[in-house]
């Protein structure tokens, strides 16, 4: 979650709280003479305002996080990011939590995802499109249709990877660099979050399956599976629908840092979904 200079990057963090640690911790490594009063002095506050936030006293509000951000220096988008991160940390109802959320999702996507248009969902048509996407950052990649379709998990047909080396470029999502070879046009895609489409449903639906068989074709040393049954109320349901999204995004952000060679292609799935939903009576609703 760092920049290449060392400093923290904003858009790879899910807690303001942490953020600000994270750059406090830089920011003395550089500058030890730097100061809690320092501090409160360019950010216009009380010089304990920083420190009780970092050590829990305190809650970072909207109005702290704008004036850290300018005592910071940091960048507009940047400012607005750290202010919705308090926003949503602070939020009290489900409406200011989806909002704050919604603004999070917007500052970060600018930032390294591209959402794509509707007409590039086809892509989503079958897993090992996405997974051949992937397989092109790898050192070892060769563009060959048994070689790809025999490194796949499980293994595809050669006809189909050819099929979708051609579908992935004529979509836009493959192309070729200076030296004739297949990379990504973007770092991260992505669609809208709930969209009604079919494609990407019957995409979620095969991703599913591949998890359902996975425990009889990978070693349990290579996955991780769980799952956990909880009896919630509606609004924390909610809640946990956005961490989860946020848990998403701070994984991509992981992906998009790490510096060294990618040594395979991997599936995460999540699934909420509910088990019951009893009426007033107590009887499941039909």
């Amino acid at each position: 979650m760092t920049t290449p200079s060392g400093k923290p990057d904003i858009f790879g963090y899910a807690d303001g709280r942490q953020f600000l640690q994270d750059w406090w911790d830089w920011k003395k490594s550089v500058s030890p003479r730097t100061s809690f009063r320092s501090f409160g002095t360019r950010a216009g506050c009380s010089p304990s305002l920083l420190k009780d936030v970092l050590e829990g006293r305190r809650r970072l509000t909207q109005e702290a996080s704008t004036k850290f951000g300018l005592a910071m220096g940091l960048a507009d988008r940047e400012r607005s990011f750290l202010a919705a991160l308090a926003a949503f940390a602070g939020a009290k109802s489900p409406e200011v939590r989806n909002a704050a959320f919604a603004e999070l999702t917007r500052l970060r996507h600018q930032s390294f995802v591209r959402y794509l248009d509707p007409r590039q969902y086809v892509a989503w048509t079958w897993w090992h499109h996405m997974a051949i996407r992937e397989l092109t950052g790898l050192p070892g990649f060769q563009e060959d249709p048994a070689w790809i379709a025999s490194n796949l998990e499980p293994p595809i047909k050669p006809a189909d990877a050819a099929k979708a080396l051609q579908e992935l470029q004529n979509l836009g999502l493959l192309r070729r660099d200076d030296a004739g070879r297949l990379v990504v046009s973007d770092p991260a895609i992505s669609s809208e979050y709930e969209v009604p489409s079919p494609v990407i449903r019957h995409f979620n639906q095969q991703m599913i399956q591949l998890g359902l068989t996975a425990p009889d074709r990978i070693a349990p040393a290579d996955r991780e599976i769980s799952g956990l049954t909880l009896g919630i109320s509606q609004e924390c349901y909610d809640r946990m629908k956005e961490r989860i999204r946020m848990f998403k995004q701070e994984l991509l952000t992981m992906a998009l840092d790490d510096r060294r060679p990618a040594d395979l292609v991997a599936q995460m799935n999540v699934q909420l979904f509910p088990l019951a939903r009893p009426d007033r009576r107590g009887r499941p609703s039909p």
